[in-house]
């Protein structure tokens, strides 16, 4: 009987280490996702500079270079259902794989081809304010240019699996997947899922770039 209740004893001491473990993890700190984005566009501008230093740019090798960059830290599979929006469920798994694999090709290449565009621009961060969701957070800031307005840039990350990605950018109050949404939907509801996915496709393969798959 004694050989019984220390086992139980044993067993309730695990489970209280095991949740006071849990319990004593660090929430996600949001000074983490602003120093992740300061990093990383750093690490972008420095491979434009590099590329403008060297007078002749080899776009194949930049696309490269800022892919590897920040692709990692974008949430394609939030962006994508942000931008399906409610017809998401109505997709299959395939559709929904599909959906994702054609909408990043589009985003990666308007994202590389607007940083191929940059002439000098310097990026501000500001201030971060509170969240009212400690798994969410929005982190703002300007890109300054010479000879034009200060354009305002808010990134919107979630942390999830214990890293924080970005899954909406606002360019001067614009959310992204809010521009892409209503053409997704009047593709929808004039083909059906598989008529968006068709056009995507078409849209990738031509190259073609730019906010809807028109």
């Amino acid at each position: 009987m004694k050989h019984v209740t220390r086992r139980w004893m044993a067993v309730l001491l695990g489970v209280a280490l095991l949740l006071a473990a849990i319990g004593g993890q660090a929430a996600p700190d949001p000074k983490e996702a602003q120093a992740l984005l300061e990093r990383k566009t750093e690490q972008m501008l420095e491979v434009l500079r590099d590329e403008a230093r060297d007078g002749e740019i080899d776009l194949e090798r930049m696309r490269e270079q800022l892919s590897d960059i920040i692709l990692p830290h974008l949430d394609f599979v939030t962006m994508t259902k942000l931008a399906v929006g409610r017809h998401w469920r109505d997709a299959t798994d395939d559709q929904k794989r599909a959906l994702v694999r054609e909408f990043r090709s589009l985003l990666v290449r308007t994202y590389t081809q607007s940083l191929e565009e940059y002439d000098n621009q310097k990026l501000e961060f500001l201030p971060l304010r509170p969240s009212p969701h400690e798994d969410r957070v929005k982190v703002r800031s300007r890109v300054i240019q010479a000879n034009g307005p200060e354009i305002p840039v808010v990134y919107s990350l979630r942390h999830h699996q214990g890293e924080w990605s970005i899954y909406d950018i606002q360019i001067d109050g614009v959310s992204l997947v809010t521009t892409y949404r209503s053409t997704f939907s009047s593709e929808i509801q004039a083909g059906g899922i598989a008529g968006l996915i068709e056009r995507l496709q078409e849209k990738n393969a031509n190259n073609e770039v730019g906010q809807t798959p028109s």
